[in-house]
């Protein structure tokens, strides 16, 4: 019921959580399979920044189906119109994709966090510098778990509807929402701290402008994921709680799928450009597009006899296609 005792509009959101969902998750699994497959073919060259980008795919798709259930039971819609038996499956899924979220974000900022630890062994300060960079997302991900685990005691609380006699003790709705921006914050501090890294070394790299212009944009794409946690902050810090979670969970929801999902994809990126510009040559070459005939064939080896009597080989073909070849 709204505050003057009159039903809430119906509305159901849930068709849109399903649809950004699957979009999302139709970029950033491919990209996520290219990085393996970058680093598993023809040799297996798997990290421990491969491993923990692995674990966090795990943790997504867990949150993934978890978002999935909820919608089917009525997230997205006012509890108000949904049945009394579905509404505990949908916000119990919804807390366990809360805690989903926090890991699938740690384990991309390791696996970033690695890959630049990597780069620049030699260095103690950088060396340091990034080992904390790793504590700090572990951190950040143990106390958002540990925050939701003492949200309620009982913790069944946090989905089930509870008698007026059972008397659970859970926090208040002004505590839990400053936590989540008190995380939300420091998620978007390591993020832009992981993005602009790169610049520190990029600039002493020996390619072109133009190729050190990609790189960065490539290795800073986290700023993007960035966006999306701003996006949650300023969504969670404006929208009125109802005590509704099926409604008001919606737009965090949202948000946080966004920021997972590009999350991972920043974190997979930078290593598959090589691999995505040997597999466009191969569509190439498969399709006749990487050169056109000047001719009746093209540039090959033959052997010739001469009216000596002698054997010699020989290029046949256009100049032009010898320097191409």
């Amino acid at each position: 019921m709204d505050d003057n005792g009159s039903p809430p509009p119906f509305e159901d959101r849930g068709r849109q959580i399903v649809i950004l969902s699957c979009v999302l998750h139709g970029v950033s699994l491919p990209v996520l399979f290219t990085r393996i497959w970058s680093r598993s073919y023809p040799t297996l060259r798997l990290g421990w920044d491969n491993w923990a980008i692995m674990a966090a795919a795990i943790f997504d798709l867990a949150q993934w189906i978890l978002i999935l259930v909820a919608v089917s039971n009525g997230l997205g819609r006012p509890s108000y119109y949904v049945p009394s038996s579905q509404r505990p499956t949908a916000r119990a899924c919804l807390y366990f994709a809360n805690h989903c979220s926090g890991w699938v974000i740690c384990l991309a900022k390791l696996s970033i966090a690695y890959s630049l630890f990597r780069l620049r062994r030699d260095s103690s300060v950088w060396r340091v510098f990034l080992m904390g960079m790793m504590v700090l997302p572990v951190a950040i991900a143990v106390t958002t778990s540990g925050f939701l685990l003492a949200s309620c005691c009982p913790l069944s609380a946090m989905w089930e509807e509870m008698t007026p006699s059972s008397r659970p003790v859970c926090l208040s709705r002004t505590l839990m929402t400053n936590g989540i921006l008190a995380t939300a914050t420091l998620t978007v501090v390591t993020d832009f701290v992981l993005a602009l890294l790169p610049i520190t070394f990029i600039n002493r790299i020996k390619r072109s402008v133009r190729e050190r212009a990609i790189l960065a944009v490539i290795m800073g794409l986290g700023i993007i994921a960035s966006a999306a946690s701003i996006c949650k902050i300023v969504s969670v810090s404006s929208t009125r709680l109802t005590g509704d979670a099926l409604r008001d969970g919606v737009d965090v929801t949202f948000w946080g799928m966004l920021e997972v999902e590009l999350g991972i994809i920043a974190a997979c990126v930078p290593f598959i450009r090589r691999t995505v510009e040997q597999w466009f040559v191969k569509i190439r070459l498969f399709t006749g597009g990487r050169r056109r005939r000047r001719g009746p064939s093209f540039y090959h080896m033959e052997d010739r006899s001469s009216s000596s009597g002698t054997r010699t080989r020989t290029w046949v073909g256009p100049r032009s296609q010898l320097e191409g070849h």
